[in-house]
């Protein structure tokens, strides 16, 4: 027996449509979302970290819908999926635009897409070409770095499921992950120390819909937002992102350098790629403090060696940046790994120094 969350008629303001006028002047959306799962844990403990938060599900929902404007509500709605299969294992979206500009007398316009996490991720696996619309493109993709931190529970674990969990998304795939540091938590607040850990990955999302998958994912994790510079069971933060990736190998990562990833598995950015800058009321990128931490920069750097990043003294190497941060002292590598390639699954239950 299936349970489900239905949440029904969140009401945004949206751009899309084929038109001009429609990208320009907006109409109102109405969504509808079923998640499908199991229900059983959250209504024996009554707690809100063994469930879905729906609260934050629909800001995350009304973010896509007010932002990246698209031809079709049948590419709305898919994206909407994506976003709420970071939270549950089977969803259905049906998307209505009631304004639609249609020259006779209607009702609504409606389009319903359901999906899972196994059928899409084969799906998207295994598409032909000759499926791609003529006159279309292949999906554009881009390489991110995600920094990942927890400091509550098991926060090793933690972290090496959220590495599964964005590896499992359908639209993403990680291609490395990096040794764990325990970090001295900064702010001045009383808590336990900090993991943090990065990743890279591939995917078709545009950074916003990345965003909200990782949002999903620190919900899933029981994560709130309360104290800046507090405890966190989970935080994902997308800390930079390229477009254009051609075959080759992550800059400046050899293979063996970080165990469970080779070279050859791990395809790079194309050197003509375009670094992508944001900066609105939902992301900005470059993350614009990621330069001057060592919790973000160390786990990086054994990533991508040879990366350049964004600090108030202006461009660096994160070799140098690293140096030059104030809490440089305060992280330690150990021997447990986030991710590894062979089994993308948690890749170590010890923890220790590393060399």
């Amino acid at each position: 027996m299936t349970d489900e969350i239905r949440l029904t008629g969140l009401t945004i303001r949206g751009f899309h449509g084929v038109f001009d006028f429609e990208k320009r002047d907006g109409q109102d959306f109405v969504v509808d979302v079923v998640l499908r799962g199991d229900l059983s844990l959250p209504a024996a403990t009554d707690d809100l970290a063994d469930t879905i938060d729906y609260g934050t599900l629909a800001d995350d929902l009304a973010g896509i819908v007010a932002g990246e404007p698209y031809d079709l509500i049948e590419a709305l709605a898919g994206a909407l999926a994506d976003r709420c299969l970071a939270s549950c294992a089977e969803v259905e979206v049906t998307v209505r635009k009631p304004q639609a500009p249609i020259a006779h007398a209607f009702t609504d316009v409606a389009v319903t897409v359901r999906r899972t996490r196994a059928h899409t991720r084969t799906r998207a696996a295994t598409q032909a070409p000759a499926q791609i619309p003529a006159g279309g493109m292949l999906s554009p993709r881009w390489r991110a770095v995600i920094a990942l931190g927890a400091n509550l529970g098991d926060a090793l674990a933690t972290l090496q499921d959220a590495a599964h969990a964005l590896d499992l998304h359908p639209r993403i795939d990680v291609v490395a992950g990096s040794p764990v540091y325990v970090t001295v938590p900064v702010g001045g607040i009383d808590q336990p120390d900090f993991h943090n850990a990065a990743v890279i990955v591939d995917t078709t999302l545009p950074p916003h819909q990345l965003l909200a998958v990782c949002q999903g994912i620190e919900v899933g994790a029981g994560r709130t937002r309360e104290v800046r510079w507090g405890p966190r069971t989970l935080d994902l933060d997308v800390v930079h992102v390229r477009t254009s990736l051609d075959a080759g190998n992550v800059p400046g990562t050899e293979a063996g350098d970080v165990p469970g990833t080779e070279a050859e598995d791990m395809p790079g950015p194309d050197p003509s790629a375009a670094e992508v800058r944001l900066d609105d009321h939902v992301l900005t990128l470059p993350h614009p403090r990621a330069g001057e931490r060592a919790f973000v920069l160390a786990p990086w750097a054994d990533l991508q060696a040879d990366a350049l990043v964004d600090t108030p003294r202006g461009p660096e190497p994160i070799a140098t940046a690293l140096a030059l941060s104030e809490d440089a002292e305060g992280v330690r590598r150990t021997d447990a790994v986030v991710w590894t390639a062979d089994h993308g699954g948690p890749a170590s239950a010890s923890e220790g120094d590393g060399g």
